[in-house]
């Protein structure tokens, strides 16, 4: 049997509390004040140009208008003209097939997925009306009658709201199913065709945002992606050789308008991680491969479900395992590969942006990961601790690097940063120390005082897990004098050190059975790395 030992990890906070330094902060509010989001929002809108939603519409509404279920005919007829300005610029017509293919494929615009749902309807069934379900929906109240007026938005809002609760609450599904059934069978049997489409658009919204990712329809240089934009932005940064490979969108239903990166392991970690114990292990990594390793390693019991603690001399670390781990982290956790989960709701042309943005964090950790595996070197250590990155630190420059990269594209179509400007306003209203709001600000500031780009990514990998230090730069003490007697800000993190124990484990059939499980007592955790 393949044995194969999982070396024990700690994923390493370096302390409860966040310390970022008062002089990068008092910088960066400086040059960002708390309105300068609304601002970027409200000019960004009228580029485009659409109404921006006003301040206490950017709090209650923003989720459905970035969906297309609030002010649905403005942003329809806003993705529309920008959709046909994007095929006029279309480079090639190979490429403008397949762009037909995707959002004109009968001749007629599909923007979204409420668009995607309704068509994959009306080509089995030619004469479906999205009205033909207004009746069992409000005899089961999911809409109300009242919502006759705006029936455009309503009833994409219940359907959305039904399918979602598919993968979200099954048994709430089968409830809302037999409601609508006992309440107008005729009308609910539209409704049910209409949900169909909705499960079945989610491979249309998947090929809307590859084809956005990784088809040349930019048309400078005769043709060039996004994919080729980021590769751009990380060819300093990463290793030459290195892959940026686009990551995989994975449709899945959340209920409002969210993205979350899906973290893989780089293959010069996983060595340090996974320990081949035996010929018959290195025999199956040969023919499976470290995809097939780690989908058997997400395979291993969840373990005890009750909160376990380990208390050392310094420490008290939570104890779990890989998958429950996994489960737990809208992240995942030891992935097979990267991935980005988005809702499909979520209108494809303002979720570009979303996604780019999580793409930059499957990059810098993946970065800083390599780094660790090249800190490593030959030493294969029985606990390893993964470093952490520090949420200001995270969301700023995965907002600041995502504007970056799409900056040729927003230039043209501005609707494309939309999303992430309406995100960003909204946010401000909820904190002055909000992670996407201050983070952005911090990192534009630290650019402001740096060279170029890519001393601002490699300055903020080095210290990505202790901004605290970042002062001791003299290039950044000196850009920031003026504020040097500012105090530090800081940050109170909720939760605790995580430890999973070593694992020795077979497999077969892709299955693993647990041999042993051992708690190593970690070494005291360095605070600088």
């Amino acid at each position: 049997m393949p044995r194969f030992t999982l070396r024990e990890m700690v994923i390493a906070r370096n302390d409860s509390v966040i310390r970022i330094p008062g002089p990068w902060v008092r910088a960066a509010t400086a040059a960002f004040p708390e309105s300068a989001a609304v601002k970027a929002y409200t000019v960004g809108a009228s580029r485009i140009p659409v109404a921006p939603l006003g301040s206490r519409a950017l709090g209650s509404d923003r989720s459905q208008h970035v969906m297309g279920l609030y002010h649905r005919e403005e942003m329809v007829t806003a993705t529309r003209r920008t959709l046909e300005s994007i095929r006029a610029a279309l480079p090639a017509e190979s490429t403008r097939v397949r762009f037909d293919a995707i959002f004109r494929p009968r001749g007629e615009w599909v923007v979204d997925l409420h668009d995607a749902a309704f068509a994959w309807a009306r080509a089995r069934s030619p004469a479906t009306r999205w009205s033909d379900a207004w009746g069992s929906l409000v005899a089961a109240h999911w809409v109300s009658p009242s919502d006759s007026a705006l029936m455009d938005e309503a009833l994409p809002r219940a359907l959305y709201g039904i399918a979602a609760l598919g993968e979200t609450d099954s048994a709430a599904y089968a409830a809302a199913r037999q409601a609508l059934w006992q309440a107008d069978s005729s009308s609910a049997s539209k409704v049910f065709a209409l949900l169909q489409g909705y499960t079945q658009a989610k491979e249309w919204y998947v090929a809307a945002l590859s084809f956005f990712l990784n088809e040349p329809w930019l048309p400078d240089r005769g043709g060039t992606s996004v994919r080729d934009l980021v590769g751009q932005e990380w060819r300093a940064i990463v290793e030459p050789g290195s892959s940026l490979g686009v990551p995989a969108i994975q449709p899945r239903w959340f209920g409002y308008p969210q993205a979350v990166p899906n973290y893989g392991v780089p293959a010069r970690l996983l060595a340090h991680l996974v320990q081949l114990d035996n010929p018959e292990a290195t025999n199956w990594m040969e023919q499976h491969g470290q995809s097939g390793l780690l989908r058997s390693i997400q395979r291993l019991p969840l373990g005890d479900s009750t909160l376990l603690l380990l208390q050392t001399r310094s420490e008290t670390l939570r104890l779990t395992t890989v998958s429950r781990h996994a489960r737990e982290s809208l992240n995942g956790f030891l992935e097979p590969t990267d991935a980005i989960a988005i809702d499909p709701g979520y209108s494809p042309l303002l979720a570009l942006g979303a996604v780019v943005h999580e793409w930059q964090h499957l990059l810098f950790r993946r970065e800083q990961l390599d780094r660790l595996a090249a800190a490593l070197g030959k030493q294969r250590p029985s606990v390893i601790a993964l470093p952490a990155i520090e949420p200001h630190i995270a969301e700023g420059f995965a907002e600041w690097s995502a504007e970056r990269i799409l900056e040729p594209v927003v230039r043209r179509w501005p609707l494309f940063a939309l999303g992430e400007l309406e995100k960003r306003a909204a946010l401000s209203q909820t904190s002055p120390n909000e992670e996407h709001t201050l983070g952005y600000a911090l990192v534009r500031t630290l650019a402001a005082a740096l060279p170029d780009a890519p001393s601002t990514t490699r300055l903020l990998l080095h210290y990505a897990d202790a901004p605290e230090a970042l002062m001791t730069e003299p290039v950044l003490r000196k850009a920031w004098k003026r504020y040097k007697s500012a105090p530090d800000v800081t940050f109170t993190q909720a939760g605790l050190t995580t430890l999973l124990p070593e694992v020795t484990f077979t497999i077969e059939d892709g299955q693993p059975d647990v041999v042993s499980t051992r708690i190593l007592l970690p070494p005291a955790h360095d605070k600088k790395h």
